[in-house]
């Protein structure tokens, strides 16, 4: 007999958390409440932000920390690409966030694939959350 549906892996998602004052230029940007998350189940974490996207293995997570939250230049519009280091920063408020160190860059927080980024940073509602369930699949038992 043939094998049956496919029944998706559960995921833990967690969404951005949005500051008020900074909904029109982030609205603006495409960049909405309904846009902006973060999902991870046992193989992939995914991030959305607005027309943006990142995808990486679960397996590449180097780290993931909590972080204090950026400047304001980092949360309005688009993904900020930091000149420093490449990192790229999602964030949405100036709450705490996820500092999220991979062990092989990827592409995402710009259009052009051969841009990598060797860190995510992420201002989701739950940042404790997120560290908790990343460090439980990266860390089993």
């Amino acid at each position: 007999m043939g094998e049956g549906p496919t029944i998706p892996e559960p995921a833990h998602v967690f969404p951005f958390a949005f500051s008020d004052p900074l909904g029109l230029p982030l609205r603006a940007a495409g960049i909405w409440p309904f846009s902006a998350v973060v999902s991870v189940n046992a193989r992939e974490l995914r991030i959305r932000y607005g027309p943006w996207s990142l995808r990486t293995p679960v397996t590449n997570v180097a780290s993931a920390r909590v972080v204090p939250g950026p400047g304001w230049m980092d949360v309005v519009g688009p993904p900020r690409v930091s000149l420093r280091d490449g990192s790229v920063t999602f964030a949405t408020a100036r709450t705490r966030a996820v500092r999220l160190r991979l062990l092989d860059p990827v592409p995402g927080g710009v259009p052009l694939s051969f841009v990598r980024h060797p860190a995510v940073t992420v201002t989701v509602r739950d940042p404790e959350g997120l560290v908790s369930v990343l460090d439980t699949l990266l860390r089993p038992g």
